[in-house]
C-alpha cells in the first residue's frame, strides 16, 4: 500500500544508475576539491554574466570567457575563433595534469601550453540565445576536458555526446543546460530560428535528474536551484531530488569521494 503514496520516478532505473556511475567517474577522474569546495551552480543572470556586448562576436567572445572561468579552465590554451576562420583538426594532448580545475578566479594552476592553442568555434545565430550558447559552449569544453583525461567515462565512445553533457551539468553548468534542453520546434518565420538551439543529446529528464544530483550533493537549496528553470521543469526537479533520495547508498558513496 506504501506504495501508492510514493511519487513516481522522473527516469528509469538504467538512466539513474548510469548518471549516478556518470557522477562518479568524474569526481575520480577530476578534483573532488574543485567540486565540492570551489564549482559553483552557474544561473543565467548578469550577475555571473555580465558585460556590454556591441555586437554578436562579442557577445560570443563575453559568453566564452565566462564560461572558461566557471569551469576552471581558465589555465588552458583555449582560443574562441570566428566561425569562417575556423578549421577542424584534432586537438592538442595536454599534460595529464589538465584535468585539475580551479573555477575561484585565484589563479592557483599553472597556465598550459601547448603547439598549437585548443580551438573552439560557435553558432552565430546561438548569439540571440545566451543560455544556449552558454550550455554549447559547457558541452564542449567538458569534451574536451574528457578527451584530455584519455579515460572513456561510462558507456564508453559510443554515448560520448551523452555522458559528455552530465560533465558539463557536473561543472555547474545545469541550469541552463536543463532550460535549453527541449526547444519549441513550431512558430512562424518571422519568430522561429532553429538554427539559434542547442542540439542536446540527452533527454529533458534525464538533464534535469543530473542538475538535482549535483544540487543535492553540494546542498544547494530548491529554490536557489530552481528560481532560473522554466516554470514546468521545478516540478520535475523536485520529482528528481525524491527519486534521488531514495539511493541512499548511491548517494553516500559520492559524497565520501569529499574526503
Amino acid at each position: 500500500m506504501l506504495n501508492l503514496f510514493r511519487s513516481k520516478p522522473l527516469i528509469d532505473d538504467d538512466s539513474c544508475e548510469w548518471i549516478f556511475d556518470t557522477f562518479e567517474w568524474a569526481l575520480t577522474h577530476f578534483d573532488q576539491q574543485e567540486f565540492f569546495q570551489r564549482s559553483q551552480l552557474i544561473q543565467p543572470t548578469n550577475d555571473f554574466f555580465p558585460g556590454n556586448i556591441d555586437s554578436r562576436h562579442g557577445m560570443a567572445e563575453t559568453i566564452f570567457n565566462h564560461v572558461v572561468k566557471y569551469a576552471g579552465l581558465s589555465h588552458w590554451p583555449l582560443q574562441l575563433q570566428a566561425p569562417q576562420c575556423f578549421s577542424a583538426q584534432p586537438p592538442a594532448l595536454l599534460d595529464l595534469s589538465a584535468v585539475q580545475r580551479d573555477s575561484s578566479g585565484a589563479n592557483t594552476l599553472p597556465a598550459l601550453v601547448a603547439s598549437q592553442p585548443l580551438a573552439m568555434t560557435y553558432n552565430p545565430q546561438q548569439a540571440s540565445k545566451p543560455g544556449d550558447l552558454a550550455s554549447s559552449y559547457a558541452h564542449h569544453l567538458a569534451q574536451h576536458a574528457v578527451a584530455q583525461s584519455q579515460q572513456l567515462p561510462p558507456g564508453g565512445a559510443e554515448d560520448f555526446n551523452t555522458s559528455t553533457e552530465i560533465v558539463a551539468i557536473f561543472m555547474g553548468f545545469g541550469v541552463m543546460m536543463a532550460n535549453s534542453a527541449y526547444t519549441f520546434k513550431g512558430g512562424c518565420g518571422s519568430c522561429y530560428n532553429a538554427q539559434a538551439n542547442r542540439q542536446s543529446s540527452l533527454s529533458e529528464d534525464n538533464v534535469v535528474f543530473a542538475l538535482a544530483l549535483f544540487c543535492r550533493l553540494k546542498g544547494i537549496p530548491t529554490g536557489e536551484a530552481t528560481r532560473n528553470l522554466k516554470g514546468y521543469l521545478r516540478r520535475d526537479f523536485k520529482q528528481a531530488l525524491k527519486q534521488i533520495e531514495r539511493e541512499p547508498a548511491r548517494l553516500q558513496q559520492l559524497l565520501a569521494l569529499r574526503s
